[in-house]
């Protein structure tokens, strides 16, 4: 068999791959519940997918398990219902249908599904990374620093909307580079359809649909191609976008939310680069290991080189690949802008969420990392793509040895004492309570628990949470519609030495507790 054969059939080889590193690195935690790092934000994914079982499967009017919402009052007001504004959830949705269907609501339903979700997103960046290089060991590689992220690692079987929406967008820039290739509209509209989706699914993603949209029209500027068989397609996209968001907006002020829905940007330049540091600090060897960065110098120095070589070499011979078409090179250089713009807007967001690198530079740098290596000659014997495998996998396990002491680095107990102490004391509750006969519609107050969904997940009951030892939050809580109001015992044990919260107590009657849990009712 040609290697040429080999090079375009590879695809099978680097799908088993895939499928081997991310069970690999990610079988040890399949059935773990949020915790660690942003147990928050992944426990309200998890809780929605909770709520359509509870709503009936109302995909236009998600709920989690909580009245008193974060926004706009800071959970000191409860709103009649639990319904919150969310970007388009539809992994959750297919998460709640499956939990339905086979009874089970375990984290291992949700976790399997993002897991599946994310292997597909590496299918399509090594077909992506293949259309533009034509080099199959150069786009498992490619593939691999993706998986070996200790941020995307982290997520890969997750609860954020980052890792399907990442996907979509790999799915459509594959489309999209396609489409560039057989000029179909068909292949465009089908990039369409997926940014779409992507930019429903998380609102960052905007920058890459916005961008993929104007290199199109710089395209039909250059006349590069045609404006009306565009025209449709594009008009529904915008349509779609934007009634979901106003959708999403009205849901937000009739209802509140739990999800944040405003630009956080820094007060001036000075705290600007503050931030970033802090970002820099937290999470440089989260976004990539050493090993990432040291590959991506020698690559680039390598590519440098090798441009260099050859302009002096064959400085009277034209590249074949040279043409008048737009380089993919300008289109990651409007993302990437984009993504700058996108960063001062939402600057003290960076600080605390490792998250949002999937949601913005992530895919951009992939980009940039395919079209450098696209720089490099293209293997073309078997001789020299063996050599290239071997170095390929030497550099891969070193990668999944440093993501996988990430992986347990993550989840060291200093970055998840509180979520891991709820999630130890609540496991069990929902039996309890329903041997203590309290109803599955009774609301439960619950002081102190962290994060804000979790107890209410592990009770199977709605409710309101009260996270934080502020005065002003916790009396605005005693003063909910609650039956019940529940403290985990070694927060009630901790919290009565220092007699701060006696008075909230002295408005309570103990009325049972398993050692885990303990639970009060208003005095009569």
């Amino acid at each position: 068999m040609k290697y040429e054969l080999l090079n375009k059939r590879a695809w099978v080889i680097v799908l088993i791959f895939i499928v081997f590193v991310g069970l690999m690195i990610q079988y040890p935690y399949m059935n773990e519940f949020p915790s660690f790092i942003h147990a928050w934000s992944q426990a309200d994914r998890y809780s929605i997918a909770i709520g359509f079982i509870n709503n009936d499967f109302d995909l236009f009017h998600p709920e989690t398990l909580i009245y008193n919402k974060q926004f706009p009052h800071r959970w000191d007001y409860a709103f009649d219902n639990t319904i919150t504004s969310v970007d388009f959830p539809i992994l959750e949705y297919i998460v709640a249908i499956i939990m339905k269907i086979t009874g089970i609501t375990s984290p291992w339903i949700f976790r399997t599904c993002t897991l599946l979700v994310a292997m597909l997103g590496m299918f399509f960046l090594y077909r992506l990374s293949f259309l533009i290089t034509k080099d199959w060991v150069k786009s498992m590689f490619v593939t691999m620093i993706a998986m070996t992220s200790p941020t995307y690692a982290y997520y890969f079987n997750g609860f954020i909307p980052g890792i399907p929406a990442f996907t979509f967008a790999i799915i459509a820039l594959y489309c999209y580079v396609k489409y560039l290739n057989n000029n179909k509209i068909k292949t465009f509209c089908f990039s369409l359809l997926f940014i779409t989706l992507s930019v429903l699914t998380r609102m960052s993603f905007a920058v890459v649909w916005v961008a993929l949209l104007g290199f199109e029209f710089l395209r039909i500027l250059r006349k590069e191609t045609t404006f009306l068989d565009k025209l449709l397609p594009v008009v529904i996209s915008i349509v779609v976008f934007l009634s979901y968001y106003l959708w999403n907006k009205h849901l937000a002020a009739e209802n509140g939310t739990l999800f944040l829905g405003e630009l956080l940007p820094a007060n001036d330049w000075a705290g600007f680069w503050d931030m970033m540091n802090a970002a820099k600090e937290n999470w440089q060897y989260h976004y990539f290991g050493k090993i990432h960065y040291r590959l991506f110098l020698i690559i680039l120095v390598s590519s440098i080189s090798y441009l260099i070589y050859k302009k002096i070499r064959f400085k009277n011979v034209e590249n074949a690949q040279d043409n008048k078409s737009l380089s993919l090179w300008i289109f990651t250089a409007i993302v990437l802008f984009g993504y700058v713009l996108f960063t001062i807007a939402m600057a003290k967001q960076f600080p605390h969420h490792d998250y949002y690198i999937i949601d913005t530079y992530f895919l951009p740098l992939l980009l940039l990392f395919i079209l450098i290596l696209n720089v490099l000659p293209k293997i073309e014997s078997y001789k020299s793509g063996i050599i290239s495998f071997i170095i390929t996998a030497i550099f891969v396990v070193m990668m999944i040895t440093n993501v996988n002491e990430m992986q347990k680095n993550r989840r060291t107990i200093d970055k998840g004492r509180e979520s891991e102490r709820t999630i130890r004391n609540y496991q069990g509750s929902e039996q309890y309570l329903d041997s203590l006969g309290i109803s599955k519609d009774a609301k439960i107050l619950s002081l102190w628990s962290y994060p804000q969904n979790t107890p209410f997940i592990l009770m199977n009951r709605k409710g309101f949470t009260e996270m934080w030892y502020e005065k002003e939050i916790i009396d605005a809580g005693m003063l909910f519609d609650y039956d019940y109001v529940i403290v985990e015992n070694e927060v009630y044990e901790y919290e009565n030495e220092k007699n701060a919260w006696r008075y909230v107590f002295e408005q309570l009657e103990y009325y049972s507790d398993n050692g885990k849990i303990m639970i009060f009712i208003k005095k009569r």
